[in-house]
């Protein structure tokens, strides 16, 4: 990653609910209810063990430009 990159992560339609990513995350940057996972973006720190994680591969990987 490029140092003017910023990374920001998303849950997608992909996910099967399972909380896996609430259980990786050591920020709680993730929380869970009936529709599934979210992130919140002002506790995640981009670290991506939920990304990396995901059984499911719900979690989308977003890259953007400090320009």
């Amino acid at each position: 990653m490029k140092a003017d990159m910023r990374v920001t992560y998303a849950v997608t339609r992909g996910c099967t609910k399972c909380g896996w990513c609430v259980q990786e995350c050591n920020f709680d940057a993730i929380t869970f209810d009936r529709d599934g996972a979210h992130i919140n973006q002002e506790k995640c720190t981009g670290c991506g063990r939920c990304y990396d994680n995901c059984p499911s591969e719900a979690i989308e990987r977003i890259e953007h430009s400090e320009a």
